[in-house]
């Protein structure tokens, strides 16, 4: 039964051809954020985190919502392929998800940003900041934009610039004018980051501990091996040729993945391409699990942290 299931799983390595486009949103940058005060602070195990909050944000600047909607529509401008994730969707998907409280929402040291990322199934960030200085009668805008990994949050494409002075106090106009001759280089900055991701995979963390009260143990046989190899099959035939299994902790208790590249798509048990995230490789490892008579539940943080609970 394991070699079938294994054989199955295989195959999803080669939907990894298949293409799709990017999911892309945009957001206000947590300096930003910061300086008009709209965060939150929360305790991450003990350490106190600050992070954007973005329905405040939107709810209380009345520009702001503007020009995400402008940046968003320069870049579809200049490629129609991109698919723009709407934030304000992405929040109510998060508020809807907290509240149905089901087993497989977030983890419990999720932040709210992280809930709304989740939510949202981004493949990339495009994280703005932006001010409107005044001279004299003048005014001009700074602004940096930051195309950002959705799973890992590393930025890889940093833009930024001073708009020309003007009369004009719209922040809405001004960032569109001052922006608008980087936009061909900033979206192929994102496309170039997307399709160099479809080769090499998606970077997500699996954290699988056993919980208190287990008699299960990474050590525990099955078919005369250890559950840690059957875990580490598992998580190779899910990934892009295994990259990112050797960075791996471990102990009788708990396997720590710090970054497997996981496919983009998979075949779908209808033979046909789908879109990939942390949860299906989640849940086909509670399945696998399952099948070998191990109970286990996932939690997801943001989109690219898991937590596997082997009970």
């Amino acid at each position: 039964m394991i070699c079938v299931a294994m054989f199955i799983m295989a195959g999803n390595n080669f939907a990894q051809k298949v293409m799709t486009p990017p999911h892309v949103m945009v957001v206000p940058d947590l300096i930003y954020c910061k300086r008009h005060d709209f965060v939150q602070r929360y305790n991450n195990n003990g350490i106190t985190e600050v992070v954007p909050d973005y329905e405040r944000a939107l709810s209380e600047d009345p520009t702001l919502h503007s020009v995400l909607t402008q940046i968003a529509q320069l870049i579809t401008d200049r490629n129609s392929d991109i698919v723009i994730v709407d934030i304000i969707e992405a929040i109510n998907n998060a508020k809807a998800d907290r509240a149905m409280m089901s087993s497989n929402t977030g983890d419990e040291s999720e932040s709210i940003d992280e809930a709304i990322i989740r939510n949202s199934e981004a493949d990339i960030l495009v994280k703005v900041q932006f001010e409107l200085v005044k001279n004299g009668p003048q005014y001009c805008i700074s602004y940096v934009l930051n195309g950002t990994d959705a799973y890992t949050n590393r930025n890889f494409a940093p833009v930024s610039g001073l708009g020309k002075p003007s009369t004009s106090s719209n922040p809405v106009l001004l960032l569109r004018e001052a922006v608008f001759e980087n936009m061909d280089a900033f979206t192929g900055k994102l496309l170039s980051f997307y399709t160099s991701m479809t080769k090499k995979g998606r970077m997500v963390t699996f954290d699988i501990k056993t919980t208190a009260g287990s008699s299960v143990s990474m050590n525990n046989k099955i078919n005369g091996h250890p559950l840690r190899e059957w875990v580490d099959d598992f998580l190779y035939d899910n990934s892009v040729d295994g990259a990112g299994l050797e960075r791996v902790q471990s102990g009788n208790t708990f396997l720590r993945y710090q970054g497997v590249y996981i496919p983009l798509t998979y075949i779908s048990s209808f033979g046909k391409p789908r879109r990939q995230a942390a949860k299906d490789v989640a849940q086909r490892l509670i399945d696998f699990l399952a099948s070998n008579g191990i109970s286990a539940e996932y939690k997801v943080r943001g989109l690219g942290k898991v937590n596997i609970y082997i009970k």
